[in-house]
C-alpha cells in the first residue's frame, strides 16, 4: 500500500469519527430535551396536583370554622398553606354564601401556588364548590335505660342533653359537656337488683346507697347534674358546673324520662313494596345510585350498603334482617321529605364503619336507625325482668370507623349501641350506650358556639 492511499484511508476513518460524533451528539441533546420536557411535565402535575389540595384544604378549613360559627363568611384573605422550598407557596381564600332554602350553604374556594414565595403571581390556581347542610339538634345526645351509659377512651359527649336511667360509668379521659358549654345530665339509678339474674322486679330504683355516677381521675361533667342518690362529685371534683351550669344537685331526684319509641308495627304495615336487598335494582354495588321509595321491605340477611354507591332515602325503611353501611357509600334523605325524618327499622343488628357518609337534606332532617333485635329472640317481643337485663348486654348497633352521620339517631332499642371510631353521631339511644376507643365520637349536632354541625353534601371541581 502506497502513502496516499494511506492517508486516504485515514481521512475516512476521521471523517466517519466526526459523522459519528455528531450523531451521537445529536442524540445527546435530544434525550436531555427530552428529559428537560419529562422534568417540566412532572413539576408542572406537581403544582397542578398541589393547587387542588389547597384548594381542598380551604373547603375543609370553612367546614371546620363553619361548625364554629354559623355566621362565618370565608377566608376573604390568603390563607397559607405551605411554604417551602420543594413545593413552593400555597394559599387559598374561600366564600361562604347563603343558599335559598335556608338550611344549605354554598362554598367556593380558590388554591393559589407559586413557585416561591417572592413570585406575585401564581403558577397554577385550582377552584371547587360544595353545598354544605346544617343539621339541628335533636334534643338530646344519649337517652339510655336500665344498662345506663358506659364512657373510656377519650370519648365525649357535648351540645345537649343526656337522660340516663340507670348509671353512668366513666374512664380513661371520657368527658360529657365543656367548660364553656355545659349541659343537663339526668340519671335515675333505675338499675337494681343487681346481678346477673335479678329477677322479674328489674329494673327498680337503687336504694342501696350506691353512687349512680362512677368516675375516674381524668373523667369530667360538664353542666347541671341530677342524679338520684349521688353525693360525690368525682375522685377529682370531676362534677363541674362550667361557665352556666349548676354541678351537682346533691338530693336530687331525676325525673323519669322515657326513650324514643317508634311504631315498628304501624311501620311495618305500611308497607307497599317488598324488594331485594342483596340483589337487583336495591342491592348497592360499586359507585351505583340507588333511591329506595318511602315504605319499602328490603329483604336478604344482611343488606350491605358499601363501596362507592349513593343511596337516597325517600321515607321509611324495613329490613327482616342485619344493615351493613360501609365502604364510601353516601346516604342522603332526599328534600322531598321536609322535615319529617325517616326511620330505617332494623329486626337484625346495624353496623356502621369504614369512611361512610350519612348526610341530612336541606330541611336539615337525617335518619333514626332503630334495631328491634332483643334477647327474647322475637324483635317484635317486649323482654323485661332477667330477659331485659341479658338483652341491654347484646350489641346490636355499632357505629365505628370514620363514618361521619351527624343528625342522625341510632337506637339499639331493646338492647345496647356501641360507638368508637373518629365519627359523629347526632344522638343514640338504647338499653346500654357505650362509648369506646381512643377516638372522639361528637354526639348531639351543635357544636362549640355553632347551632348546628355542617357537612358536605355535594362537591364539585370548577377548574
Amino acid at each position: 500500500m502506497n502513502r496516499n492511499d494511506t492517508k486516504n484511508e485515514h481521512g475516512w476513518v476521521l471523517v466517519s469519527a466526526i459523522i459519528m460524533i455528531m450523531f451521537l451528539t445529536a442524540i445527546g441533546f435530544s434525550i436531555a430535551e427530552l428529559v428537560a420536557v419529562q422534568y417540566q411535565h412532572t413539576r408542572r402535575e406537581m403544582y397542578d396536583q398541589n393547587a387542588q389540595l389547597v384548594a381542598e384544604a380551604g373547603l375543609e378549613q370553612s367546614v371546620h370554622e363553619l361548625n364554629t360559627d354559623d355566621s362565618f363568611a370565608g377566608y376573604a384573605s390568603a390563607q397559607t398553606f405551605f411554604d417551602d422550598t420543594t413545593q413552593g407557596k400555597g394559599t387559598f381564600t374561600t366564600s361562604v354564601t347563603d343558599n335559598a332554602d335556608g338550611n344549605s350553604k354554598t362554598i367556593i374556594s380558590t388554591g393559589e401556588v407559586y413557585r416561591s414565595d417572592t413570585d406575585t403571581t401564581p403558577y397554577l390556581t385550582r377552584k371547587v364548590r360544595a353545598t354544605v347542610v346544617g343539621t339541628g339538634s335533636s334534643g338530646y345526645s344519649v337517652a339510655t335505660g336500665p344498662g345506663g351509659l358506659i364512657l373510656s377512651g377519650s370519648a365525649t359527649i357535648t351540645n345537649s342533653n343526656v337522660y340516663v336511667d340507670g348509671t353512668i360509668t366513666m374512664t380513661g379521659a371520657s368527658k360529657i359537656g365543656t367548660s364553656s358549654n355545659p349541659v343537663n345530665v339526668d340519671v335515675g339509678n333505675i338499675a337494681c337488683p343487681k346481678g346477673s339474674s335479678p329477677g322479674s322486679s328489674y329494673p327498680e330504683l337503687c336504694t342501696d346507697g350506691s353512687q349512680p355516677i362512677s368516675m375516674d381521675w381524668s373523667t369530667n361533667i360538664y353542666g347541671t347534674v341530677c342524679a338520684t342518690g349521688q353525693t360525690s362529685t368525682g375522685p377529682n371534683n370531676n362534677i363541674q358546673g362550667g361557665s352556666s351550669g349548676s354541678g351537682l344537685q346533691v338530693g336530687c331526684t331525676a325525673p323519669a324520662v322515657s326513650q324514643p319509641t317508634y311504631d315498628r308495627s304501624g311501620i311495618i304495615s305500611a308497607v307497599t313494596d317488598t324488594e331485594s336487598g342483596t340483589s337487583g335494582s336495591y342491592a348497592c354495588s360499586g359507585n351505583k345510585s340507588i333511591t329506595l321509595p318511602a315504605n319499602i321491605e328490603l329483604t336478604g340477611s344482611t343488606v350491605s350498603w358499601g363501596n362507592s354507591c349513593k343511596i337516597t332515602i325517600s321515607g321509611n325503611v324495613y329490613i327482616p334482617g342485619n344493615l351493613s353501611i360501609g365502604g364510601a357509600v353516601r346516604v342522603n334523605v332526599a328534600d322531598s321529605t321536609g322535615s319529617t325524618r325517616p326511620i330505617v327499622v332494623v329486626d337484625g343488628t346495624i353496623n356502621v364503619a369504614g369512611s361512610a357518609s350519612l348526610i341530612a337534606n336541606s330541611s336539615g332532617a337525617g335518619i333514626d336507625f332503630v334495631s328491634f333485635k332483643n334477647a327474647t329472640g322475637d324483635p317484635g317481643g317486649t323482654p323485661t325482668g332477667t330477659v331485659l337485663y341479658n338483652s341491654q348486654q347484646e350489641n346490636n348497633v355499632s357505629v365505628g370507623g370514620a363514618a361521619s352521620s351527624a343528625g342522625m339517631i341510632f337506637d339499639a332499642y331493646w338492647s345496647e349501641v356501641t360507638l368508637g371510631g373518629s365519627g359523629n353521631v347526632g344522638a343514640a339511644a338504647g338499653q346500654t350506650v357505650n362509648l369506646s376507643g381512643a377516638g372522639t365520637v361528637i354526639f348531639g349536632t351543635e357544636l362549640s358556639s355553632g347551632s348546628k354541625t355542617w357537612t358536605i353534601s355535594s362537591y364539585q371541581p370548577l377548574y
